[in-house]
């Protein structure tokens, strides 16, 4: 088993009541979770959850509770997210363990503040991907106080850029996403405030104010929005300019995933809400991100396009096929084919 260990890159946990000695199926699962095949780590957790539901001992529970967060921060990136989803669904199965609890071990495990320098990008996946589980297990949202303090790791691991690039920011959406307008008012809403007061900083901010707004309009309302940053409204003449700088750092920070940024669709869905979408289309499409002759900026307009032709009324539709938007993308399908 030690050398097992030393070949994996760990030191097997502290077993004071036996769990090693339970055999090696049980103890070999957790090698499969780290495994770089999809169906390998899948079916080692179908097979740990079954170990722990049909007789399995609470010694065993506590060890594989253990054993999953330190995979957490596993130097495999492959390792990680197979460790991720097996804590997910132990936590799911297992209603009864304490999500702080869990976090706690967690965030003590993966300590960003007492590890060494060379371990931090392991310790800021470790929290990350801790999350993550916590959020897949389907049990976050209903805890408010894991909830509370799992947003706040959340902005923490924000700083992490330069190890986790904008996956904090995208979970954070992800989460508001799903939480009720009456939890995001009352428990929420105050920690977030910094980052949607921000929310003409980047990209990110942007887009969590723009998810905000349409998924809690009753706590979002313009007298709100104007306390936080001055104005009423997202779309208007005088934020046209810093919006459209943040459409073009979110279309070249995505230009590998060849879909529109997800900022961008929602920009134009709050412009419609806002009855400001021709002042969108002409002035931050149309004379502003069109004239970036940059070929990821030129697709999000053309992608910009295709998701905006569903939602228009025939007056908006004819203002916009008789664009040049619309005219440049015609010449480039005729000259790619």
């Amino acid at each position: 088993m030690a050398e097992r260990e030393a070949r994996h890159g760990g030191a097997v946990p502290a077993d004071p009541r036996g769990v090693l000695r339970k055999g090696r199926a049980f103890l070999d699962l957790f090698w499969d979770i780290a495994k770089p095949e999809q169906e390998v780590r899948l079916a080692a957790t179908e097979n740990l959850l079954r170990h722990l539901r049909d007789g399995g001992e609470d010694e065993e529970l506590k060890y594989a509770l253990r054993r999953l967060v330190e995979g957490l921060g596993a130097t495999r990136e492959a390792a990680r997210p197979g460790f991720s989803l097996a804590l997910a669904q132990v936590l799911q199965a297992f209603e009864e363990i304490p999500l702080c609890g869990v976090l706690e071990q967690i965030q003590e495990k993966h300590n960003l503040e007492k590890v060494k320098k060379k371990l931090v990008r392991n310790a800021a996946f470790g929290n990350f991907f801790g999350v993550m589980a916590l959020f897949q297990s389907g049990r976050l949202i209903k805890d408010q106080k894991a909830l509370l303090e799992s947003i706040q790791l959340l902005q923490q691991l924000a700083h992490h850029q330069t190890h986790l690039r904008d996956l904090p920011r995208k979970t954070l959406v992800d989460i508001l996403s799903e939480v009720p307008e009456t939890v995001f008012e009352e428990v929420l809403f105050g920690i977030l405030q910094a980052d949607l007061t921000s929310a003409f900083k980047s990209p990110e901010n942007l887009h969590l104010l723009l998810v905000g707004m349409q998924k809690f309009p009753g706590v979002l309302k313009p007298k709100k929005l104007k306390k936080l940053f001055g104005s009423p409204t997202i779309v208007n003449e005088e934020n046209i300019p810093r919006l459209v700088e943040l459409l073009e750092s979110a279309a070249k920070s995505e230009k590998k995933d060849k879909k529109l940024p997800s900022v961008g669709l929602d920009l134009l869905q709050v412009s419609l809400k806002e009855g400001a979408f021709e002042l969108f289309w002409n002035e931050a499409v149309e004379s502003g991100l069109f004239k970036e002759k940059s070929g990821p900026v030129s697709y999000m307009c053309y992608r910009l396009l295709g998701s905006a032709l569903p939602l228009l009324s025939v007056d908006q539709l004819q203002m916009v096929l008789k664009g040049r938007v619309m005219q440049h993308y015609g010449e480039h399908v005729v000259t790619t084919q």
